[in-house]
């Protein structure tokens, strides 16, 4: 009787598993750079009013700044272990169950400022987008990552990427220039909180400017 073997990697852990190269298993590393690219898109549209419009963050915006780049460390994570071999099944839950806690501590701290806000008379901190503040606005993203995020682990297996970014050129360049960006929002994030705060232990609660220079005496 004729017997089809099936291709099996290692788990480090001295077992196999099948590999995952289908369709669905590249898609669902796609997916992880889109979570990820989304994440930074977010961090964009905030600094659109920042550096654009001048409406100054607040400590709690600037806290829900860190948890969307908390959140987006999960998939990252996965999309860099995919550059150096096979993605475990352990790994691929790893990340993405990060991705929901911080998107759930996320969601519970623009909750918090949402609610700061719900009187009728109150106008709200800053400005709005279609009506919304930006907090609401990062409410309704926390949750819908929490949901996406949800989704990639309940499919894991149709969407744990396995090996496939060893079998795709494109993967394989998307996955160092996501992480990249990443960084470099990280990066611009951290620069705006210290001018923000200046040589100072708290920040303002209702900042009006950048306190670094108003030190200065600029």
């Amino acid at each position: 009787m004729t017997t089809f073997a099936i291709p099996a990697t290692e788990t480090g852990r001295g077992t196999t598993e099948p590999a995952a190269t289908g369709l669905s298993h590249r898609l669902g590393l796609w997916f992880a750079h889109l979570y990820v690219i989304g994440m930074c898109a977010t961090l964009a549209g905030a600094y659109t009013f920042q550096f654009g419009l001048w409406e100054y963050p607040c400590p709690m915006c600037l806290m829900q700044r860190m948890f969307f780049l908390l959140s987006a460390i999960g998939p990252v994570w996965i999309i860099v272990r995919s550059r150096t071999g096979t993605v475990t099944t352990r790994e691929f839950a790893t990340g993405w169950g990060w991705a929901v806690l911080a998107a759930i501590l996320g969601s519970f701290v623009s909750l918090a400022q949402v609610l700061m806000h719900i009187a009728p008379d109150d106008p709200g901190y800053a400005g709005a987008l279609f009506g919304l503040h930006l907090y609401t606005w990062a409410f309704v993203t926390f949750v819908a990552a929490v949901i996406a995020a949800g989704i990639m682990l309940f499919l894991t297996q149709f969407t744990e990427p396995g090996a496939v970014a060893a079998t795709s050129k494109a993967l394989a360049r998307a996955a160092r220039v996501t992480p990249a960006i990443l960084i470099a929002f990280a990066a611009t994030n951290l620069i705006a909180c210290f001018f923000l705060q200046g040589l100072h232990w708290k920040m303002t609660g209702d900042p009006t400017g950048y306190q670094f220079f108003t030190d200065l005496g600029w």
